[in-house]
Order: structure tokens, then sequence, then C-alpha cells
């Protein structure tokens, strides 16, 4: 009987909670909004956590610099009034952020994040523990992740909306997943697949499977040679024994790397008998002033570029050139020429 009556009282309190709201596991996905009142919101960010933001965000910062361009697309670039780490692209789309405080770069100073005081400070989901000392310090802030399609498609909905600038966000949100559905038909069209390898900031290092790179591989139509190298860190060390057991079609160096080039491996004696080498298809990945691998929407660009690389039938470079124009047109209103983006 005592069995029975404590059964039916969590039954009935498992309910009450449901009924009351209180039960959110359904709900509770990044970008959610669970919570309003006349002053604010609470959204989930990407770190899982319930922020409460002000109705009104007037003043923004960041740390961890992804964000940036999505804030100044958005046309919150006055309203940055603390940042990290500052790109010279970024500057002359926004030349007002080289005069903008430091709040820490890749860290979040929670010193000068506090005196600062902004409304929203948007840094990496990873780092709950910064994410929490910001919000300790009477900031509300944001943790975000921009390493997969899903993930994109969630933080520009997030800063969106915690801009108050969901229409245009929702504008950019599908014109990224529009443009992967093109890059899907066209990579249909492949009898077969060119293996490829996107290498890092030294040699050695690779992109597998997990990371953003690895991805836009697959989206481009190749096969990433890497994508089940076992590793915890980003950019894992494959070492140059396992590349040439690998031996790509195509090698595709980060934008990221200052170590080396293309010309280094091109003309290394060492890796002459890769294929990628013997028949010169060894590239730089675009653009040193704004990076297409970089997590965001941009990283559409990136695929196109390894597409024309190795399909120009599929993306011949007209058809390339007016697809950056489109994409610069749309976020930042303005296009650049070969020059000054570097490809």
């Amino acid at each position: 009987m005592k069995k029975s009556l404590c059964i039916l009282l969590i039954l009935a309190l498992v309910l009450t909670a449901v009924s009351c709201g209180i039960e959110k596991t359904e709900t509770q996905k990044p970008g959610t909004v669970i919570e309003k009142d006349s002053e604010g919101f609470v959204i989930i960010d990407q770190a899982g956590r319930e922020v409460y933001v002000p109705k009104k965000v007037k003043t923004v910062a960041y740390c961890y610099r992804v964000p940036a361009r999505v804030l100044i697309s958005l046309g919150m670039g006055d309203s940055i009034t603390g940042a990290g780490k500052v790109d010279d692209f970024l500057k002359k789309i926004q030349p007002s952020l080289a005069d903008v405080p430091s709040v820490g770069t890749g860290v979040i100073d929670i010193e000068a994040l506090a005196e600062l005081a902004p409304d929203v400070v948007f840094h990496k989901a990873s780092d709950k523990a910064g994410l929490d000392a910001a919000g300790d310090v009477g900031v509300a802030a944001i943790g975000l992740s921009m390493e997969t399609q899903e993930d994109i498609v969630v933080a520009l909905d997030i800063i969106g909306k915690v801009c108050g600038t969901e229409k245009k966000a929702r504008q950019f949100i599908d014109y990224y997943n529009d443009k992967l559905k093109k890059d899907k038909k066209l990579t249909k069209k492949i009898n077969k697949k060119k293996t490829v390898l996107m290498m890092g900031s030294a040699i050695g290092k690779v992109a597998d499977g997990s990371m953003l790179q690895g991805f836009m591989i697959e989206k481009a139509g190749g096969i990433n040679v890497a994508a089940d190298l076992a590793a915890t860190e980003t950019w894992p060390t494959a070492g140059t024994e396992q590349i040439f057991e690998w031996d790509p079609e195509y090698i595709f160096i980060s934008s990221e790397s200052t170590d080396y080039n293309a010309k280094d491996i091109l003309s290394n004696e060492t890796w002459s008998e890769i294929k990628a080498v013997k028949n010169k298809h060894v590239y730089e990945m675009p653009a040193p002033g704004d990076s297409w691998e970089f997590p965001g929407a941009v990283s559409a660009l990136g695929i196109d570029y390894m597409m024309n690389k190795m399909y120009p039938e599929l993306l011949g470079d007209d058809a390339l050139e007016k697809n950056i124009n489109d994409f610069y047109d749309l976020f930042y209103g303005m296009t650049f020429d070969r020059e000054e983006l570097g490809y």
C-alpha cells in the first residue's frame, strides 16, 4: 500500500512539473527562448546555459572573434564596445573597431569586461567557466559554437534574437542553407570523388572528420582521407608517413598556416611522389584577409573554392566569382576584388 502511494505521489509530482512548465527537456535546445518579461528574456545558449538578456541590447562585446563578422553583418558594428582580436579585414568594413578596447583574446578579461559593462558578451561555448564568470559581474554572457552546419545556423539564430535583428539573421540562415542545397545538387553529378587532405598550421597537422574543414571537404564533393583519424586535439598530427600512405589527389592548406605554403610542398622532393604534388593540385585556402574556412557562413565560399579546384566543370571561375560577390554584397553591402581578398 505504501509503495503504491509513493508511486502515485511521484507520478503526480512529475505531471505537475510538466504542466507548470518546469520540465523543459524537449524545448531547451540552443536558441530557445524559454521565458520573457517586460525587461528581457531567457535564452538557451550553445553551452546549454540559461541566459537572461535585456530586451534592447545597445552594447556588445566579444573575445571569441567568430561572432564579430556576424555582428557587423547584422548592423551591430557601432554597438561593439569591447573586442578580442580584430582582423584588418574587419577594420576596413567597420573602422570603429580600431579604437575598441580589449576584453581579452580567446579568454575573457573579466576585470576589463566588468569595467566596460556591455549589455552582452559573446564568447565560445566551450569556456563555461569564462561565461559564468562574465555572468557573475553582471554581463549577459552568450556561449556560441560554429563548427558544424547545424551549429552555424543555431548561432546565427541566437545572435539575431539577442540583438533584435532576427529578420536579417533569417536572411543569412536561408542563404547558407540554400547554398548547401545547391552544392549537394552539384556534387550528385560527380562520378568519382577526389581524395583530399586539408593541412593546418604546420606540416603534418590535418583536418579530421570532426572539424569544420572536414565538413567542407565533403560538401565540396571530396573524400577526406583523414576523416577517421583518431585524435583529441584540434588539427591533429598525422605525420608525413601517414600522409604519404593516404596519397591524396588534392591538398588544401589552411589559411591559418604561416610556416609553409603551397610552393614549399610542391618544391619538396620528399613529397614529389604524392598524387596531389605530381599533378600540382596543392592550394592555399583563401582568403588571408577573410578566411573562407572561418567558422560561420563564410565557409560556404571555402566549399565553393575547393569545388572549383576539384571540379571546374561543376563550378567554373565565373560562377565562383559571382558566388563570392553575392556573399559579400548580402553580408556586408559591398564587394571586394581578388587582390583585396587574396584568392
